[in-house]
């Protein structure tokens, strides 16, 4: 009887939770998401705009593309691009999106049309341009091959969580070559809408872990720690709700595979935490109210000899099945 009421209350606190914190991430979404689609704000503008020009870039990667496609993008990345030169701050995909618009107008199809020389002529008075290469690129399958590990299982299967690290602080450098690597991670149309946060500073990293759960063990010796964020900025449709988390957890298991490759250990530390948790960490901590805290990573080199949880893998056959309809 008394079973079946505990059973029953602790349901009853966790739906209650549940809302809560639903009730929390729609509050946010609402106040910092980028729904409104101002233009006039630099972050909204640059992610908004690498939509469109991500669909421009995806055009011109086809070999036998259609010839009258990809007008509407390219109409949607002009006039971006003249909000940008009005209101004269430009970001990374501003530039990206002038390089790509620009030849997708000088496309053989394109560039004899009279909107095309118009958009040109307007884009030619835009002082900004990038220094990457954007749009489309040849890629041999020799650099494919490139990435062919001979033995992936070594790879892969050697990565466990470490709890316990040497005291050595992992430099800031191979933190920063270990998020270049990561930064290859697929985002939804390339917004990378990511930032990490690092510190090796152990009353920071102290302060920071007081209000994360599970870290208590071993926290007060992690040498390196990343908070890991996605801006809500980036995300405009009500589909787009959870995509944040989606993104983020991409790129953290990327951090932590660059990690493993730089031979550098990790530990993720998870933050499904109460919306009380979430603001006395951004009281704490100086995070911007459109980041949304996907999680933090423990970093630190390995001892000479670790000890660490077996954590055995399900069968495949519990988690693989062929599609098929109903």
């Amino acid at each position: 009887m008394w079973k079946e009421v505990r059973l029953l209350l602790r349901g009853t606190y966790r739906i209650i939770s549940g809302l809560n914190g639903f009730a929390y991430d729609f509050k946010r979404f609402l106040f910092y998401g980028g729904w409104r689609e101002n233009l006039s704000d630099m972050e909204i503008r640059n992610y908004n705009t690498v939509m469109a020009y991500h669909g421009l870039e995806k055009s011109l990667s086809f070999k036998n593309r259609n010839p009258t496609s990809g007008w509407g993008n390219a109409e949607r990345v002009f006039l971006r691009l003249k909000i940008a030169k009005m209101a004269g701050d430009y970001g990374y995909h501003d530039k990206a999106a002038k390089q790509v618009l620009m030849k997708f107008l000088s496309l053989p199809e394109n560039i004899e049309l009279e909107k095309s020389r118009k958009m040109i002529l307007e884009m030619n008075s835009m002082e900004f341009d990038s220094d990457d290469v954007h749009g489309a690129i040849l890629y041999p399958l020799s650099n494919y091959k490139m990435g062919i590990l001979k033995h992936p299982e070594d790879f892969f299967l050697s990565r466990y969580s470490l709890r316990e690290f040497r005291e050595d602080i992992v430099p800031q450098e191979q933190i920063k070559r270990a998020l270049k690597l990561a930064m290859k991670t697929p985002s939804v149309c390339n917004r990378q809408a990511w930032h990490v946060f690092h510190s090796n500073d152990s009353s920071i990293i102290k302060k920071a872990l007081s209000y994360q759960n599970g870290n208590r063990p071993f926290g007060d010796k992690i040498p390196n720690l990343m908070i890991v964020t996605t801006d809500l900025k980036a995300f405009f449709a009500g589909s787009e709700h959870y995509q944040h988390w989606i993104d983020g957890g991409l790129l953290s298991m990327s951090i932590m595979y660059a990690l493993h490759s730089l031979g550098i250990a990790s530990c993720p530390l998870n933050w499904s935490q109460t919306p009380k948790r979430d603001k006395q960490l951004r009281k704490a901590i100086n995070i911007s109210p459109n980041q949304t805290v996907i999680m933090m990573i423990a970093a630190g080199y390995p001892k000479d000899v670790n000890k660490v949880c077996s954590s055995t893998r399900r069968p495949l056959e519990e988690i693989f099945s062929n599609i098929e309809l109903k």
